[in-house]
């Protein structure tokens, strides 16, 4: 009786430690894949606004001289009505756009990287290499 006891509770314990793994890895997949969709969305409002920033830039037909950054606010940007994203009220950012000279076509060319900062104090999101001035 008490050998068939103790068999009864080792299959209730296997039988709740494969639950409770089952439920961890659930749990994990789940929120990974939650936060994996988050970032992606602000990678995607990035793109967004480096797209802007290439409409901006020929729109107030700028000139930035070899070699020299221009910081463009995504606040002028949005002001002209070139961003189409819901993102645009939860974050503050800037684009920097860079002049820079092909060496072997002597061809000038205009890089735009975006930073923004998303959500109470960047908890949210907040672009690698943002800086506040």
């Amino acid at each position: 009786m008490k050998r068939e006891r103790e068999k009864h509770i080792t299959r209730l314990h296997i039988i709740l430690f494969f639950l409770i793994i089952i439920i961890g890895l659930t749990t994990y997949f789940v929120v990974k894949n939650k936060l994996s969709n988050r970032v992606e969305k602000y990678k995607k409002f990035e793109s967004d606004i480096v797209t802007a920033s290439k409409i901006y830039y020929r729109l107030k037909k700028m000139d930035i001289e070899d070699g020299y950054e221009v910081r463009v606010n995504i606040n002028s940007i949005n002001k002209e009505g070139l961003i189409q994203n819901e993102l645009i009220n939860k974050c503050k950012g800037y684009v920097l756009m860079s002049s820079e000279r092909d060496i072997y076509s002597d061809k000038y060319s205009v890089e735009h990287r975006a930073y923004i900062k998303c959500g109470k104090n960047g908890r949210d999101y907040t672009s690698i290499n943002y800086f506040e001035e």
